[in-house]
């Protein structure tokens, strides 16, 4: 039996900050009728780049993370700022900003919905190949970056071992590998 969509009965901002609002919807069952509470996080779309240097290198970046305490190593990305109208702006300033790296060439890989239970944005996925030096890192006020170069060949060892962890970087290199095995 094909499923219906949800009635949507009501929507509440409980929280606004700068990059997110936390919204409390109440939506209606189309299989018993019940009315839910749900609790929403609606965010600008994100960005995230699969960065390669000409000599087979990917770029990573070490930054701690305040929800699991812990440092994170990570492809770059982040938030499309407003007044970005196409996300593979976004990438090459993100790239840029955390890694001081320019790409020769931007590809969009894909896009994804980072947690679809509570997140209403997704996360734009782009390949930046050819990528080349161009000088110190760009950090916004809230983040202490660590540049990382790893031989591309010695990715997988770092998934094995745990050493990347981050759900969308792990979508974001599985992306890229499905890319190069389509051509």
């Amino acid at each position: 039996m094909p499923l219906d969509d949800w009635e949507h009965l009501s929507e509440e901002s409980l929280v606004r900050y700068k990059v997110f609002d936390v919204v409390k919807a109440r939506r209606r069952s189309p299989r018993t009728g019940a009315d839910i509470g749900f609790f929403l996080v609606r965010t600008p779309d994100w960005v995230n780049v699969v960065a390669i240097t000409a000599d087979d290198q990917l770029i990573l970046v070490r930054q701690y993370r305040h929800g699991t305490r812990q440092f994170s190593l990570e492809i770059p990305g982040g938030l499309i700022d407003p007044h970005e109208r196409d996300p593979a702006a976004a990438a090459a300033r993100e790239l840029r900003e955390e890694t001081g790296f320019l790409a020769g060439e931007l590809r969009p890989l894909g896009s994804m919905a980072p947690n679809p239970a509570i997140f209403t944005n997704r996360c734009h996925t782009y390949l930046a190949t050819d990528c080349r030096m161009v000088g110190d890192l760009l950090q916004d006020p809230g983040e202490d970056i660590e540049l990382v170069l790893v031989p591309v060949a010695e990715v997988d060892a770092l998934i094995r071992q745990g050493a990347i962890d981050h759900a969308l970087v792990l979508a974001a290199i599985a992306m890229w590998r499905s890319a190069s095995i389509d051509g």
